[in-house]
């Protein structure tokens, strides 16, 4: 048994204590952001605007810094920010169909470099504080941008589609030409936490989150190399996530408690996914919860 010197222990106990309080401090400053839904099909579609869905980092503008939806500071370059309104906006930090690891990359680093942020667009998509509906928010959205007067801040492009063939046609376009999908927002909604039918997402394929437990060894081509993922859902649903993996990441796999993202086609009366595939890396760990917070909306 390892014994520690008094003042060794005290060390690492101030060292414990602050960490908790670093973790309080985070928890208190998480914003409490709408959830997108599953599309469910067969709505009134003449009640939601269409827009796409950008794959990058969401962002979210309290009026004086840019935080992820899980509370951590993005540190921006201060010229990217430099004459935002001080009105809380919440947009995507994108670099461009297909380049969400790009994106991930560029807005981790403790140090940002002027020209990786030379490549991000914030596309704005909501207005957090504003009160009144979705239809309503878009003006406070359209003067934020007008008031930044710069190329990288826009709007995202939003539209009516009243016919589902129509709809699930663009999706499908999008998708082809390296998108994620489209997100539907209810004309009529307040802004508020948590999910519902008010914001919907519709991709091509569902995707969820789950946990590295361990590793599967691998065989043939890959023996000595990672054969799956071994991974749990927060809901402690089990399952091996194989195909997907590129040849680097079955060399140098994700380290057991991280988190990451997977695509499958519904699901086995087990809950297990069915046919899931291994996507990436949830470089901010576990999602946030299902649970409904207080609105941001004053």
């Amino acid at each position: 048994m390892r014994i520690y010197s008094r003042p060794r222990w005290r060390q690492l106990w101030l060292a414990a204590l602050l960490c908790c309080f670093a973790a309080l401090a985070q928890a208190s400053t998480k914003p409490a952001l709408w959830l997108a839904q599953k599309y469910p099909g067969g709505l009134d579609l003449q009640q939601y605007w269409v827009s796409e869905k950008y794959d990058g980092v969401r962002g979210y503008w309290d009026g004086q810094a840019l935080w992820t939806r899980q509370g951590t500071p993005i540190a921006a370059p201060p010229w990217y920010t430099a004459g935002w309104p001080a009105t809380p906006m919440e947009g995507e930090l994108w670099a461009g169909r297909g380049q969400f690891a790009r994106a991930q990359s560029i807005t981790r680093k403790a140090l940002p470099l002027d020209a990786d942020w030379k490549t991000l667009r914030f596309m704005v998509f909501d207005a957090p504080a504003a009160p009144g509906s979705f239809t309503q928010r878009m003006q406070p959205m359209t003067q934020f941008v007008a008031a930044a007067q710069q190329p990288w801040v826009q709007v995202a492009p939003q539209w009516i589609e009243t016919d589902e063939t129509r709809l699930m046609a663009q999706m499908e376009r999008v998708v082809r030409e390296g998108g994620e999908g489209l997100m539907l927002h209810k004309a009529s909604a307040v802004y508020r936490s948590g999910r519902g039918d008010d914001v919907l997402k519709l991709k091509l394929y569902d995707d969820a989150e789950a946990e590295v437990v361990g590793y599967a060894p691998g065989r043939g081509k890959y023996l000595g190399l990672t054969g799956a993922l071994l991974v749990r859902t927060a809901d402690g649903i089990a399952f091996k996530l194989g195909s997907g993996l590129s040849d680097k990441q079955r060399r140098h796999p994700p380290a057991i408690g991280s988190w990451v993202t997977y695509r499958y086609s519904g699901l086995h009366d087990s809950g297990k996914p069915r046919f899931a595939t291994f996507w990436r890396v949830r470089e901010e760990g576990m999602p946030p919860a299902d649970t409904n917070q207080q609105s941001l909306t004053p």
